[in-house]
């Protein structure tokens, strides 16, 4: 069902800017393509969201290129983080304000990545009970560059499908065709669903709500934090099973396994998950 929101200068008020300022500034962070760090942003913040407020509610707006950094994997490898102009992260956050809620009522029990009230800890407490109802082989899987291999126009479809406002939904399809302002290798990129966005983890739950859906049909003892996930079964055979039934998920989607970093484990062997190690009914923050 979709829903339909209040008029544009009802939702982009000088109240929700700058709640949405306060949050981008909590989180630091450095300069855009602009150059405008936190500091210069705040010593003209009425100037700045005043225009910013102007634009939004108009429809005028539009973000500025993204810049692209290069971070090491803790377990090797590097990740792509897209770092947005300050005004933009602001936009974004106010954005994410308005509509996380109308997401977060449809996602299910099982998802618990970057979602409000729900913690590491809480995702690690779920994996335990079901080990505790004897469910003690463990597909411990990760999604092959999840952030960067979500598709935009079947992302757009599902936002739309719950979001009735134009306005929104072409802010935040300009955000994911928002340029990459210096790609690695030099030829034009989209942002897409990038991580460094403050947007990037709802859209991909919004994503992954539709694998959700599939495993939590096939009655799987299921969780995921983002781009990993766990799979509790009774037996090996039944952990295969249900892996080839995430690997049939994800493909719905244009997603896949990264058979690099997934396992069959019993807990008996032991595995790590989201910074815990978990072994016979021990769990040790890592």
């Amino acid at each position: 069902m979709a829903h339909k929101l209040q008029p544009a200068e009802r939702l982009f008020t000088p109240g929700l800017l700058r709640e949405a300022w306060r949050a981008v500034k909590r989180a630091k962070g450095g300069p855009g393509v602009d150059e405008v760090t936190l500091e210069k942003f705040e010593r003209v913040l009425d100037q700045e969201l005043g225009t910013l407020q102007m634009e939004l509610i108009s429809g005028v707006y539009r973000p500025q290129p993204v810049r692209q950094v290069l971070v090491p994997k803790p377990k090797g490898g590097l990740r792509a983080l897209a770092i947005w102009a300050l005004r933009d992260r602001v936009a974004q956050r106010a954005v994410y304000e308005i509509i996380a809620p109308l997401f977060e009522q449809r996602f299910l029990p099982c998802s618990f990545g970057f979602r409000p009230g729900r913690q590491v800890a809480d995702a690690i407490a779920a994996l335990a009970a079901y080990r505790d109802q004897n469910l003690h082989w463990v597909v411990d899987a990760d999604i092959k560059e999840c952030f960067d291999r979500i598709d935009p126009p079947r992302l757009l479809k599902l936002v739309a499908q719950r979001l009735h406002d134009r306005l929104l939904c072409h802010y935040v399809a300009g955000w994911l065709y928002a340029e990459i302002f210096n790609s690695a290798d030099g030829l034009p990129k989209k942002a897409g669903a990038s991580q460094g966005g403050v947007l990037s983890p709802l859209l991909a739950n919004i994503y992954l709500h539709e694998m959700d859906q599939i495993l939590i049909g096939h009655q799987l003892a299921y969780l995921r934090y983002a781009d990993d996930f766990v799979i509790c079964c009774r037996t090996k055979a039944d952990a295969v099973q249900a892996l080839a039934w995430s690997q049939e998920a994800l493909a719905q989607w244009g997603l896949q396994i990264n058979t690099e970093k997934t396992t069959i484990r019993h807990f008996d062997q032991g595995f790590s998950w989201l910074g815990y190690f978990l072994v016979r009914r021990e769990c040790y923050q890592i």
